[in-house]
């Protein structure tokens, strides 16, 4: 199966997005090294800075590349919000234009450019690995223009000065490239991904249906070899056996036709009700195999077997309903004249209505 060409279009799971790691530990331990780094190589370059303003723009400076990092690393989903693209990209341009304007003209060192310039640059290569290239593009020129205009406030001209960010375009370039690659991974990834689940989903019907095969199976060798060796036998039934046979037959049918029906309280209810002459329907149309719910199931066994042991004659239907109703279950007791109908919502909610149905008489 080949990917979709559109599958930049399609949303990816966060697994399937973050091929790099991004939110990883290595990742974290990786940006507090750089920030020690940081740290260090500015102290280190302006060891000689005395001015009170140029230190706390420097330290300024490292907090918003903090925070311009923490934006893209933090943020999850199938795709980067651009809004927090533009949020990242907008504190890595200022956190470059305050350390820059930070550093005195007249002691300036070009190593004292790096860390900043380096910061800027894992923001905006973060933001390209995230899929938002161009944020990450405009940032960067808007960084080396910055740079540029800096050079020429501190005299050494817009070139030297811009000359400082030239190392942040192949860093760029290589993450463009990474990207690209990583793009028809994660497609290729989704798609084995959704192989795995829907095979997964097979196997776990074909167990069920294997189950349910082995029960009604075991259910057949219980109840009915017994009967059959002895039909084998020659065996003369009495109208008593016969009757058994018969209420035998119905239960084996209600194994198969209402699955969620099959306990032993209603089994042995259903066989004294359909003994006193009573005829007891069960159905299972699958509400209850969609939204297992076995407190509602158990709610529904009680109610079932409180109305089989309460009629001597008349008829009894319990059903589960198909999927995706309002009503999951209903018994129906039809007694004669009056018919009951108990409802049970799929918010667990019982409700019963009651009418009478007129006899016909001699006279009519």
């Amino acid at each position: 199966m080949m990917p979709n060409p559109r599958s930049e279009d399609r949303e990816l799971d966060d697994a399937t997005v973050d091929l790099f790691g991004l939110g990883s530990s290595t990742v974290t331990r990786g940006l507090w090294l750089f920030a020690v780094v940081y740290t260090v190589v500015t102290i280190a370059a302006g060891w000689h800075l005395r001015s009170v303003h140029n230190w706390a723009g420097l330290i300024a400076g490292l907090m918003i590349f903090a925070l311009a990092t923490l934006v893209v690393q933090r943020t999850r989903g199938p795709r980067f919000p651009v809004s927090a693209a533009i949020s990242a990209a907008v504190l890595a341009v200022c956190g470059l234009a305050i350390s820059l304007w930070s550093l005195p003209a007249e002691s300036y060192l070009q190593l004292q450019t790096a860390p900043p310039v380096s910061a800027a640059t894992i923001v905006f290569t973060l933001l390209a690995v995230h899929g938002r290239p161009s944020f990450a593009w405009v940032g960067a020129v808007c960084c080396t223009a910055i740079a540029g205009l800096w050079g020429v406030a501190i005299g050494f001209g817009f070139v030297t000065g811009a000359g400082n960010t030239a190392f942040c375009y192949p860093v760029l370039v290589l993450a463009m490239l990474f990207v690209l690659m990583a793009r028809p991974l994660a497609e290729r990834i989704r798609v084995l991904r959704e192989r795995a689940v829907a095979q997964a989903a097979t196997e776990a019907a074909t167990a069920a249906a294997a189950a349910e095969r082995g029960r009604q199976l075991s259910q057949l060798e219980r109840r009915a070899r017994p009967i059959l060796g002895e039909i084998v036998g020659g065996h003369e039934f009495t109208i008593g056996e016969v009757a058994d046979v018969r209420l035998t037959e119905a239960q084996l049918r209600d194994g198969i036709r209402a699955p969620a029906w099959e306990s032993d309280q209603v089994r042995d209810a259903v066989w004294q009700a359909r003994r006193r002459g009573v005829s007891v329907l069960l159905l299972d149309d699958g509400a209850l195999s969609v939204v297992p719910d076995r407190g509602l199931l158990h709610r529904l066994w009680d109610v079932l077997v409180d109305e089989l042991q309460a009629v001597d004659s008349g008829q009894v239907t319990a059903r589960v309903l198909p999927p995706g109703r309002s009503l999951i279950a209903s018994i129906v007791v039809n007694t004669g004249p009056t018919i009951r109908r108990i409802e049970y919502g799929a918010d667990g909610e019982m409700s019963e209505h009651s009418a009478t149905v007129p006899v016909a008489t001699s006279d009519d």
